[in-house]
């Protein structure tokens, strides 16, 4: 079958830093797509803090000896198996190594990982493929923005605070000088306010998390937000035990968030 990589919508979700529930967003991202009849992949291309498979539900306990960063086509184990969990399917550096074990590679290495995440992965037919990237804009971020011949959105996730906006001023301005959609070229790009309030767990009120970033160093003026998400005790504790809020439905807060933010980037971003 053709490859994917060059063919299915790409949704990258980024941030200018860490902290901000990035992977959280791309999970349930992830599993919104999927709960609309969205056949959807999640690349976990956070190789530094490949967390996607736990916050999912997979954990791999024992040690790997050696990681392929490159194989040649028709070579035996050339593909990479997908995992499919909750009817989303999963290629993440995590199925690669032990829990505990880091993947210490220079930035053209991991580029060369990423590429095989991406392109040498044994995905099924995809409506939609998210990425969740490191925070920033290096190596990586690089590669995939410099993805060519497919449709994509770049979903920036802040914090309402103003060292969050800031950071995310940073990525946004290097996609400014890439040419963005609604920007200037061909790649879309929105944001996804994070932790915007907290729900109470008792009572079910939402009270302010962190103060707000003044207007004119705020991102929104830069880009469209899709959503706000607040945070939950309860939902960061679920997480943390592998079951996304998605799944479990348990803050219908967040869960209409998630929905919110799966409708607008389909709408963005339509499938070929």
């Amino acid at each position: 079958m053709p490859d994917p990589s060059e063919h299915v919508p790409v949704i990258a979700v980024a941030s200018g830093k860490g902290g901000v529930g990035k992977t959280t967003v791309a999970v349930n991202l992830a599993l919104a797509l999927t709960a609309r009849g969205l056949r959807t992949g999640l690349v976990d291309a956070d190789l530094y803090g490949p967390d996607v498979p736990r916050m999912m539900g997979l954990r791999r306990r024992a040690e790997a000896s050696s990681v392929t960063l490159f194989a040649r086509p028709g070579a035996p184990d050339a593909r990479l198996q997908t995992v499919s969990q909750h009817g989303v399917q999963l290629a993440s550096a995590a199925f690669l190594l032990g829990e505990n074990q880091g993947l210490a590679i220079a930035g053209g290495m991991a580029q060369l990982l990423v590429r095989r995440l991406l392109s040498d992965s044994d995905w099924g037919s995809l409506d939609y493929l998210v990425m969740d990237l490191p925070p920033g804009t290096a190596d990586i971020q690089q590669y995939v923005f410099a993805l060519t011949g497919r449709p994509m959105c770049v979903l920036v996730v802040v914090t309402p605070q103003v060292i969050a906006h800031q950071d995310a001023r940073r990525l946004i301005a290097d996609l400014n000088r890439r040419g963005g959609r609604g920007i200037a070229g061909g790649v879309d790009v929105a944001g996804v306010e994070n932790m915007s309030g907290q729900v109470c767990p008792d009572c079910g009120q939402t009270t302010p998390l962190f103060p707000s970033a003044p207007d004119a160093e705020s991102i929104w003026g830069l880009i469209p937000r899709l959503a706000s998400v607040p945070f939950s005790y309860h939902a960061a504790r679920d997480a943390d035990q592998g079951r996304p809020v998605m799944v479990t439905g348990a803050v219908p807060e967040q869960v209409a968030a998630y929905q919110l933010i799966a409708a607008q980037v389909a709408e963005r971003l339509p499938r070929p």
